[in-house]
């Protein structure tokens, strides 16, 4: 090869590699603080950010500590965590599972908490899109390393395993359900586990189950909770009469129920304490509060 064409190859090379640089880092960014409990909304403005960011980043901060900031750049909105990792919050994600998307859109369907039981639309299920960049962001990034944080929990006779704050959650709800099941015994075998914890792919899907990070759980298989792959039906009766005790039980602790959506999973309970702050919240923006009542926590 003549010097020339080593020069040649030399630039090419050059351009090559700057472009793939150019294009893993972002033209510009911009810090923005996190809004938290008591501030005021910065952004009302702002063409960035749309109607529901308020309501989604307040709750995104109350449940997940390790958010602490968040960052505008040129290619979309991130969620900044401990330790300076990104997260894209809101931004164009090309190549991706249909089911796998950035966190705005994880949120952008609305929850709908006890004692309500929605109509269930072909597309309605609230949190069955997820964001996976942040569920290995907050909890692991393989089985290995979500399994080293895992607790054991012992709870309603049976032993259960959670990611930690699933886990803090899981026992404050389980404690309620005992003195449920002192009154209605008839409730214990509805609560009898199917599975916590699973390294695992959902059926006939590329993405991972919320099993595999130690945030979800299944009960009252042996009592008929079916999944909609195994049934002819396209809604099914107990997405009406599925104890609202139990339900509403782990609700209040940030899970939401799998028989809340089209494809439902009537066993298929998932720590998602976001959808269930927006959820709550807006609620009580809709109705009026005597001022005697105290405030839910979310």
């Amino acid at each position: 090869m003549s010097v020339q064409h080593k020069r040649r190859f030399a630039e090419v090379l050059f351009l090559f590699i700057f472009l793939i640089l150019l294009e893993a880092q972002p033209l510009w960014a911009e810090t923005l603080p996190l809004p938290r409990e008591g501030e005021p909304w910065l952004y009302a403005q702002d063409l960035s950010f749309q109607p529901d960011d308020e309501l989604n980043l307040r709750c995104l901060g109350q449940s997940y500590p390790e958010i602490q900031g968040l960052e505008r750049r040129s290619d979309g909105l991130w969620l900044v965590l401990v330790g300076g990792l990104r997260v894209l919050y809101a931004g164009e994600r090309v190549g991706r599972d249909y089911y796998d998307v950035d966190v705005r859109t994880s949120m952008a369907q609305p929850y709908v908490c006890e004692p309500e039981r929605p109509e269930t639309p072909a597309g309605y299920a609230p949190g069955r899109r997820r964001s996976y960049d942040l569920l290995h962001a907050l909890y692991g990034h393989n089985a290995a390393s979500v399994a080293r944080s895992l607790q054991h929990v012992r709870a309603l006779g049976q032993n259960w395993t959670f990611a930690p704050k699933a886990a803090e959650a899981f026992r404050r709800a389980a404690m309620v359900l005992e003195g449920k099941v002192a009154v209605h015994p008839e409730l214990r075998p509805w609560l009898k586990s199917s599975g916590t914890f699973s390294w695992r792919r959902i059926a006939g899907q590329t993405v991972l189950s919320a099993h595999s990070f130690g945030i979800a759980f299944d009960i009252g298989v042996g009592r008929g909770a079916t999944y909609w792959r195994w049934s002819a039906l396209t809604r099914h009766p107990l997405q009406q009469t599925f104890s609202p005790d139990i339900v509403l039980a782990f609700e209040d602790e940030g899970f939401i129920w799998g028989g809340k959506w089209h494809e439902f999973d009537l066993m298929h309970f998932e720590y998602r304490p976001e959808l269930i702050c927006k959820a709550k919240r807006r609620h009580s923006q809709q109705t009026p509060r005597p001022a005697s009542v105290p405030q839910a926590r979310w």
